[in-house]
């Protein structure tokens, strides 16, 4: 049986939601069996809303460790899952961000799905490194790696390899272009200062 479309899943929990700030135990304590992948798109998207993703770019490394140490379910520190966030400015975003879900949803279905524990690894030091990446204090350097841990999310809920694997090029990509970007910059202000 496919897994139901990733943007019903987010549709429901954005429907359950209340009408003030939500904090992260409560998203948690609202999360299926599948929790990591709706979390990590959970916390994809919040990284790409200004004004929340810095407490979304931290709160995504927890998940992301987890993974990578092969745990069934997601957790954060205290100090973490109680930090409230403004979730109506997430519920205006899912509406924009629907219509883009649900075409990658229309060609995505479950196909070369590798092992459940292999798969789970790779995606949590993927999405560890694309946190780091997204926390780097330059302009808009958010958007993208958010982007990529949205689309290594959604093929992991569709349990879709071809798509993950689209997504993982896509991360490399970005890790490649910010790495690029912060060679060339540490290049020129070394040679500043030699000047």
């Amino acid at each position: 049986m496919a897994p139901a479309p990733t943007s019903e899943l987010l549709e429901e929990l954005v429907a359950k939601a209340p009408d003030g700030p939500v904090d992260l135990e409560w998203l948690l304590s609202h999360l299926d069996k599948r929790s990591f992948g709706l979390l990590l798109l959970l916390l994809g998207l919040l990284v790409i809303i200004p004004g929340i993703a810095t407490i979304a770019t931290i709160a995504l490394l927890f998940p992301a460790v987890e993974m990578m140490l092969g745990r069934t379910a997601p957790s954060f520190p205290r100090f973490l899952s109680k930090r409230q966030f403004d979730f109506k400015r997430f519920k205006r975003f899912t509406v924009r961000a629907r219509p883009l879900l649900q075409a990658i949803e229309s060609v995505s279905r479950p196909r070369w799905n590798a092992r459940h524990e292999v798969t789970n690894r790779l995606v949590g030091l993927v999405v560890f490194l694309l946190a780091l990446s997204a926390g780097w204090p330059l302009p808009l350097v958010n958007v993208i790696p958010g982007m990529a841990v949205v689309l290594i999310a959604i093929a992991y809920l569709q349990e879709d390899g071809l798509l993950l694997i689209v997504g993982l090029a896509a991360a490399l990509i970005c890790l490649l272009g910010l790495g690029w970007t912060l060679w060339a910059s540490a290049g020129a202000v070394i040679g500043w200062i030699r000047h």
